[in-house]
């Protein structure tokens, strides 16, 4: 068999349409293999046949890429269902059974490493660490590498870090082997942690993939949408697997999915005529779909795509084009703070983060991130700090780090496309930054100097342009570099002038310039003015960005201004507003003015009236700025995490019991990890004025029973990630009836759907806010 080299890849690619093979979770459910809480993967040593058997069946359909039976292998993973004994056999015995199976076609069929999530949310949004699950990843792929598989593909994931986290594996462990990273999205092209398809697609279209897709969570016609922006963005080829359907239960109580290999079809085509370069199945596709599809589909060539360039810079949840003009504030700096500085050493980020609140309220769009004197602080000070701003959803980071391996430390835990501020012009300097951002990503600032700063413009010319193509010769395009032109200090006697007659030789030359503004009025009094009147200047003869202090309103008007007269309005990036100031403080877990607010109310209202109809209310708009995605998963995590001090202090003034809605135990049934979907409800139900008991995760149900009877829950709330696993919460109702339990069930995940949920006498949430509704109406209507 031939071996796939990256080279390889991508001449098959362009020569035809390549197929993937279906589901694996949902058949071996459908064929009565899976038994109990036993992952599927299990089977790679307990039932080989089986897997043998479906993997024939799908290379006799026609595929060109077969997976492994690894989706849940990695080690965590394992370990979380009591089977972390197998790891290496499971890993190794798919493959084996893969090669075997991919053997039996006359066509050459390649094996692809499967590899997804871990199944719980990293920090800040969760709790585990980034390195630990790098290394969850690293060695899984280790395994399978060593195995013998033709590339990796790294699937399903719905945190934008975790993807990322599992390239930089995949890619540690080989640089020749193909890699292929797909996410899921909701309907609206949003995960559910917050990042839209563009950041996604922006991100990896910088990185060392091979090809970008898109899969599971949709059908086959709610995908359409999203592999029309993913053909329009993406320049690496790309791929597509939707679901089949929305899964039922049959009369024999095995699970069937709805679409039918012709209808399956009629969207795959779609797909290939907007570019897909390889498509496949997620969740319900059978051996008959593939078959279909692969005679249907033929061997057409690829179609040609349009790509447009993303132009931008981005973090989890915002996304800001680079064009016309960006706005970078400059204040998170404790080069010259030593308040500042003394606290970051401490590991206090307070100040860090009320600068970085401030500068978005005041229009900032970027925020240069500067710690000060590096040489006493650690590479934990770098990872943290980023984190932090992570955690209060603050605006994309300008990575203002002078030693590498602290700037290194903070682009492997940033989540997104960073500006990487800066590098001097000297090849030494700008070969550790091409480094740094063909790993990571990203858009870099160069100064357009050497060792020193040259006195003329046309010598900080030639050096920046000089670099400049140094750079594009080594794969980093101009659209992802900006040039210093280097501000001096006016009050130095510097002039100004060669620093303007720079900037207009290098947008002369298609090179985007910024500055740091603040340099000029350095040590001069009416810095403000000075500031503001120079900026001006700057932006009349072509300038991209500035590095400034937005709280300079005369600077800012300026700005606003010149805005208008060069025809460069910015974009606003702001989050949806809300009437309510208590909603506002709490976005921005401004948790000093949200207490302040709150307790102006004990003048005028007892405090169970303010729990019920200031704090509850305010959390049920957030609730519903989240429910129509106007605001995403970790602005509704900071919010619900900011409020919860202050309800608190109102429950210690209340008996505890009146000011609740009401009591709910929530689990993840018996065989599932995922806990994602779980903690989303968690916090909404929460921020609505329940009390929420979560028991965990793979949960048996003689477990949730006993648990019913300690906790006494006036509802039970249940998730069901998976195919295999959706069962389950028929078997925990039937339980609960059984032992003369009938509090209301609701049922929810990515599996269920309101038919299923009937059947197995549930109720049906398909969204957090979804389950509040619903459990005030439950509640409501027990009270009448």
């Amino acid at each position: 068999m031939e071996r796939l080299t990256r080279k390889k890849f991508a001449e098959i690619l362009s020569q035809q349409v390549l197929f993937l093979d279906g589901a694996y979770g949902t058949e071996f459910f459908k064929r009565g293999y899976i038994k109990g809480r036993d992952p599927i993967e299990i089977l790679n040593i307990k039932s080989p046949m089986a897997v043998e058997e479906l993997q024939t069946e799908y290379v006799r359909a026609g595929v060109d890429f077969l997976l492994t039976n690894t989706f849940s292998g990695n080690r965590h993973k394992l370990k979380k269902l009591g089977y972390e004994d197998y790891f290496q056999a499971i890993n190794e015995s798919a493959v084996k059974i893969a090669k075997k199976s991919a053997s039996t076609s006359k066509k050459q069929v390649y094996v692809l490493g499967d590899v997804s999530s871990v199944g719980e949310l990293l920090q800040p949004i969760g709790e585990l660490d980034s390195k630990y699950v790098y290394d969850v990843f690293k060695e899984q792929i280790e395994v399978l590498v060593k195995a013998g598989v033709d590339g990796i593909i790294i699937e399903t994931m719905s945190d934008l870090k975790e993807a990322k986290l599992a390239y930089l594996a995949a890619r540690d462990v080989s640089s020749d082997i193909p890699i292929l990273v797909s996410m899921t999205f909701e309907e609206n092209g949003v995960t559910v942690t917050g990042t839209s398809l563009e950041v996604y697609i922006s991100l990896f279209n910088d990185l060392d993939v091979d090809a970008i897709g898109i899969n599971c969570t949709l059908t086959p016609d709610k995908m359409v949408p999203l592999v029309k922006k993913l053909a329009q963005f993406s320049v690496k080829p790309i791929f597509v697997e939707p679901n089949a359907g929305k899964p039922m239960l049959g009369p024999d109580g095995k699970l069937t999915y709805k679409t039918t290999p012709e209808e399956f079809t009629i969207y795959i085509e779609d797909y290939v005529e907007l570019g897909a370069n390889i498509v496949g199945g997620c969740c319900g596709t059978a051996p008959e779909h593939i078959a279909y599809m692969t005679h249907h589909i033929g061997t057409r060539i690829p179609k040609r795509r349009k790509v447009e360039e993303l132009n931008v810079i981005s973090n989890r949840t915002y996304m800001v084009n680079l064009e016309p003009f960006l706005v970078i504030g400059e204040r998170i700096n404790a080069s010259a703070k030593k308040k500042l500085h003394a606290q970051i050493r401490e590991f206090n980020f307070e100040n860090v983060k009320k600068q970085a609140k401030d500068q978005e309220t005041e229009g900032a769009q970027v925020l240069d991130v500067n710690l000060g004197l590096e040489s006493v602080l650690s590479e934990e000070h770098f990872r943290r700090v980023i984190i932090e701003l992570d955690k209060i959803v603050s605006l994309p980071l300008s990575l203002d780090i002078q030693f590498n391996n602290f700037l290194e430390t903070a682009l492997f835990e940033y989540v997104g496309r960073p500006l990487i501020n800066s590098s001097k012009a000297l090849k030494e300097d700008l070969d550790e930054k091409i480094r740094l951002m063909k790993r990571y990503g990203g858009v870099l600032i160069v100064l357009a100097m050497g060792k020193e700063i040259p006195k003329s413009a046309k010598e900080r010319y030639a050096i920046a342009r000089e670099a400049v193509e140094y750079l594009e010769q080594k794969g980093i395009s101009r659209s992802r570099v900006y040039v210093d032109p280097l501000v001096l200090p006016i009050g130095a006697n510097q002039d100004y002038q060669v620093t303007l007659d720079t900037i207009k030789m290098l947008v002369n030359d298609g090179i985007k310039t910024s500055i740091g503004l603040s340099n000029f009025s350095f040590g001069m009094p009416n810095r403000e003015s000075l500031n503001a009147s120079f900026l001006s200047l700057a932006m009349y003869f072509g300038l991209s960005a500035a590095i400034l202090n937005t709280a300079e309103q005369t600077t800012m008007n300026i700005l606003s201004g010149m805005k208008k007269i060069l025809k460069k309005e910015l974009s606003d990036v702001s989050l949806e507003s809300s009437g309510n100031d208590l909603v506002k403080y709490l976005l921005k877990a401004d948790a000093v003015n949200a207490e302040k607010y709150v307790f102006s109310f004990l003048d005028t209202l007892a405090p169970i009236e303010i729990a019920q109809s200031v704090l509850t209310k305010a959390m049920e708009e957030i609730g519903h700025l989240y429910s129509e995605n106007k605001i995403y998963l970790p602005h509704l995590i900071l919010a619900a995490e900011t409020v919860k001090p202050i309800f608190n202090k109102l429950l210690s003034m209340i008996n505890k019991d009146s000011i609740k809605l009401g009591k709910i135990m929530l689990a993840t049934v018996e065989g599932d990890i995922h806990d994602i979907g779980k903690k989303i409800v968690a916090t909404v139900l929460e921020s609505a004025g329940f009390e929420v008991i979560d028991i965990g995760k793979d949960v048996p149900t003689g477990e949730i029973v006993k648990k019913f009877f300690e906790i006494k829950p006036d509802i039970i709330g249940l998730s069901a990630m998976m195919t295999t696993t959706v069962v389950q919460v028929g078997n925990v109702v039937t339980a609960l009836r059984e032992n003369n339990i009938h509090v209301p069930v609701i049922s929810g995940g990515a599996s269920m759907n309101e038919e299923l949920a009937r059947k197995f006498g549930s109720y049906y949430a398909k969204d957090a806010q979804e389950a509040v509704r619903l459990c005030k109406n439950l509640l409501n209507s027990k009270a009448e």
